[in-house]
């Protein structure tokens, strides 16, 4: 089960049913643990997964983090049982599920400012005293 909006994928396991994600703090667990960005992480789990190579060490850690807000305090060796009882390749899944929501979806306008009256566009001149005219002003340089 997925919330999108929060980036939250819940699983149940031993009975119990647990929320993952991976937020900016998990994300920063992550980079100091490894000593590498969260785009190299990144891109590493996403070779890993295309060549269907499982590093447990790094799916653990994965994992781990991932859990960590559902359990604080979890260790390796209990996300590693964790694992196990869900099944290491439903795991692996569910670890990738995790990521991909973790990322916020980048919209086609993204990084394009939007359009607003600018310095040049007509609008109601102000006077001197802070009141507004009827009138605008007309753009210079015309």
């Amino acid at each position: 089960m997925t919330n999108s909006v929060r980036g939250i994928i819940t699983a149940e396991i031993d009975g119990e049913r647990l929320a993952f994600l991976l937020s900016a703090n998990e994300w920063c667990e992550l980079e100091d643990e490894f000593g590498k960005t969260t785009d190299v992480l990144l891109k590493e789990f996403g070779e890993m997964a295309e060549q269907e190579h499982l590093d447990m060490r790094i799916m653990r850690s994965f994992f781990r983090a991932a859990v960590s807000d559902a359990k604080p305090g979890i260790t390796m060796r209990e996300a590693g049982r964790l694992m196990q009882i869900h099944g290491l390749v439903e795991s692996a899944r569910l670890i990738g599920e995790v990521i991909v929501a973790s990322m916020p979806e980048v919209k086609s306008d993204a990084g394009k400012p939007k359009a607003t009256a600018g310095r040049n566009s007509p609008g109601p001149t102000v006077s001197p005293d802070g009141s507004r005219s009827g009138r605008t002003r007309k753009p210079s340089g015309g």
